[in-house]
């Protein structure tokens, strides 16, 4: 039997439109480091994809993409999660891969790859990524906040605040934000005023630059990040680039692309699903 290799990449997904020149560099970037391989994308958010199919551009939900690759003759799939943390939306996709294994059919080997701060390793090369993005050189009274959408999910949360954590250790200037959880927008303001912080630099810690990032972080609201802060005497410097504008973090996942298909490619016997996580 012949093999044909493919790349899913599976997003949360985005109705921004704006916020698709993130996915757009990071099919670029796939495509010069993997020629010939084909690439497809799913989103594993029901609402986002409620609202696309509305607008008459529906988007594939994980099940129906891998067995539409499978219909199409993929030997070898790599499913490359761009989710930041292993809460709900990649334990479902998770169960979607394990279950699309399991199925009787064509033979398909199919690599799931990790969340991105569930490796240390990752978290601390994203990180040194986006702090070469900004603009400027931040003074040591100065902060560089990230922002994150947070997450209700247990497992979810235990994985952000381990990268909360990890951020401080990584550069004292560095705070991880929570637009729900902890620590949230009022926690970041009492911390800046605290160490008589007057300038931030304000980063979505997001793959792509959506509505979140241009309103709920950046925006001219009243209870926007930059607003908030702004009112609490602290100048904002709004740096709106979603992870998948960075080139050092999409070297990340293409880095990770690579060893899912150099380990299906090794991988014998019964066609299964192989877990390719990477917690250091």
């Amino acid at each position: 039997m012949s093999v044909r290799k493919g790349i899913l990449f599976a997003v949360p997904g985005t109705t921004c439109r704006e916020a698709m020149l993130g996915y757009d560099q990071i099919a670029a970037a796939t495509a010069l480091r993997f020629p010939g391989v084909e690439q497809r994308w799913t989103y594993t958010s029901e609402g986002i994809r409620r609202k696309l199919a509305a607008q008459g551009a529906p988007v594939k939900d994980p099940g129906a993409a891998l067995a539409e690759m499978r219909a199409d003759g993929f030997t070898h799939v790599a499913v490359l999660s761009l989710h930041l943390s292993d809460g709900m939306e990649y334990g479902e996709l998770t169960a979607t891969v394990e279950a699309f294994a399991r199925q009787p059919g064509a033979p398909v080997r199919v690599a799931l790859g990790h969340a991105l701060l569930t490796s240390k390793d990752d978290w601390r090369r994203a990180l040194a990524a986006m702090l070469a993005e900004l603009p400027d050189t931040p003074g040591e009274k100065d902060r560089i906040i990230l922002v994150a959408h947070g997450s209700r999910d247990l497992q979810a949360k235990k994985t952000l605040a381990a990268a909360v954590q990890q951020c401080r250790e990584f550069d004292p200037r560095l705070i991880l934000g929570m637009m729900l959880g902890t620590p949230g927008l009022s926690d970041v303001v009492r911390e800046c005023r605290d160490a008589e912080v007057t300038k931030v630099w304000l980063l979505p810690c997001m793959v792509v630059a959506g509505v979140s990032a241009r309103e709920d972080i950046a925006g001219l609201g009243e209870m926007s990040w930059a607003t908030v802060l702004e009112q609490a005497g602290i100048a904002p410097i709004p740096v709106i680039k979603g992870l998948g504008e960075i080139p050092g973090v999409v070297a990340i996942w293409m880095d990770g692309i690579e060893r899912m298909l150099a380990e299906l490619t090794e991988t014998t016997g019964p066609a299964k699903v192989k877990r390719c996580v990477k917690k250091t």
